[in-house]
This record gives structure tokens, C-alpha cells and sequence, in this order.
């Protein structure tokens, strides 16, 4: 057993796509001249994941009464560059589960932090470049009335995290509203068209299996037109689709 895709991009999404280490903080995409960008950032086991053999040492930090489910749960990873990976395992006694831990979860508040932040500041500008190539889809879909997100969350399985999240979204509600007002001006059937973007890909990410947290954050990743670097994309990313989450069939009803 090994860490789920959905895994890996739930934690790289918590973790802002970047190293925890404080001293270190890269972003995890090589970007490439002529190749396609590539994720780099590693799921980190904290407690080990391997038991060892005659020939080999276990994991570093393995724990015996541990099973592999838990072992490769969001809880017991961290995201980190391949150099910081190798470090906390060759140098175990240096980066004890306790301070890993801590790491982990002081990473991804001041990720959340700065998601946050980032929301107070986006514009038409961030929201364009974050809806870029999204809308070229074909074919209206009909929205419906605005409704509770609370039980719409409920019913897609969604956690207080990502509440959380669309809470924070919903705050620029009025914002992307407009936004998809003006354009629908100068393009007719612009907010159908994204509608429908957003629509397909949240099908054909049902296709892959995902459900809630991770196909949330996978159509978070989506929204914010696939950009890792940028918080501000990234809050109109979320923006966008709090928007949609809350006003027409982008997840169940």
C-alpha cells in the first residue's frame, strides 16, 4: 500500500505546493523549457512507511503497531522538496515525529494564511488570469437558484476544512458575480460557457473516483487555472468556485 493520488494533491494543495521547512519554502512545479511542467514535491512519511527487511534498516520513525492505511493518511505526511525528504530520513534523530508534526501544521496555516490575505486583494485581473482557457467550452447549462451551501456540503461529503474554504470564497462572492456579469455583456453566454467547463471537469473527475476533500481541491486546482505559485490566482480560483458551488450543479445538490 502507497499514498494515494488524491492524497498527494489534497496534502500538495493544503501545503500551498511548497516546501514546510521554513528555510527552504521552494515551489514544488519545475516548470520546463520545452517539457510539460512537473511536480516535484514529495507525500514525506512522518511516521515510516516501510518495516525493513534482513538486508535493510525500516523507514525512518517506523512504528510496528501503525497500519498502512494509517501510515499513508493525509495526518502522517508532509510536503516537502526531494532534498528536505532525503534529510528528515537520513537524518532521523534530527527530525524527531513530534517536530515534524509541528512543522506540518504550522506550514499549512500560514498556507491558509496567506490564501486568506490573498482573497482581500483579487481583482477582474487575478480572476481573469485564473479563469483563462476554462470558459472556451461549447454548450449552455441551465443554473439554478442560489441555495445553502451547508447542505449542499453535507451531501458531497465535504469537511469543516474545506466549509472553511468556501466560506472564504463566498466573501468575493460579489465580486466574481460581477465579473461574470461584465463579460457576459461583452461575450454572450460567457458565465454558461464557464458553467459548463467547470461542469465537465467535475464529471470527469468523478470518473477517476475522487469525492469530497480531494475532488474539491483537484477542481480548487482546476479553478485556479492549474497555477501553484500565485496566491492571489489561487484565491480567485477559490472565489470562482465557491461561486459556482453555490449557485448552479457544480457538485451534488
Amino acid at each position: 500500500m502507497s499514498v494515494s493520488y488524491p492524497t498527494k494533491l489534497y496534502l500538495a494543495m493544503k501545503s500551498g505546493n511548497i516546501c514546510a521547512f521554513d528555510d527552504c519554502k521552494v515551489y514544488l512545479t519545475s516548470e520546463g523549457d520545452s517539457a510539460e511542467p512537473a511536480v516535484i514535491g514529495e507525500a514525506a512519511h512522518i511516521y515510516g512507511e516501510n518495516p525493513g527487511t534482513d538486508k535493510k534498516p525500516p523507514s525512518a520513525r517506523y512504528r510496528e503497531d501503525m497500519t498502512g492505511e494509517k501510515r499513508n493518511h493525509y495526518d502522517n505526511l508532509i510536503y516537502l522538496c526531494p532534498t528536505c525528504h532525503t534529510k528528515i530520513d537520513k537524518q532521523e534523530k534530527d527530525y524527531l515525529p513530534e517536530y515534524l508534526f509541528e512543522l506540518k501544521e504550522k506550514h499549512e496555516a500560514w498556507v491558509s494564511e496567506q490564501l486568506d490575505q490573498a482573497m482581500n486583494n483579487i481583482g477582474f485581473a487575478e480572476l481573469e488570469i485564473a479563469l483563462k482557457g476554462i470558459s472556451g467550452l461549447k454548450g449552455p447549462i441551465n443554473i439554478t437558484p442560489v441555495i445553502p451551501p451547508s447542505a449542499k456540503i453535507k451531501k458531497n461529503g465535504l469537511s469543516s476544512d474545506i466549509h472553511a474554504l468556501i466560506l472564504m470564497g463566498l466573501s468575493r462572492g460579489n465580486a466574481v458575480n460581477k465579473y461574470l456579469r461584465e463579460n457576459d455583456k461583452l461575450n454572450v453566454g460567457f458565465a454558461d460557457r464557464l458553467t459548463n467547463g467547470f461542469k465537465k471537469s467535475y464529471d470527469d473527475l468523478q470518473q477517476k473516483n475522487l469525492s469530497g476533500d480531494q475532488l474539491f481541491m483537484e477542481m480548487l486546482n482546476f479553478a485556479s487555472g492549474n497555477n501553484k505559485k500565485d496566491f492571489k490566482i489561487q484565491a480567485a480560483g477559490l472565489a470562482i468556485l465557491s461561486h459556482l458551488f453555490e449557485i448552479c450543479e457544480v457538485f451534488k445538490r
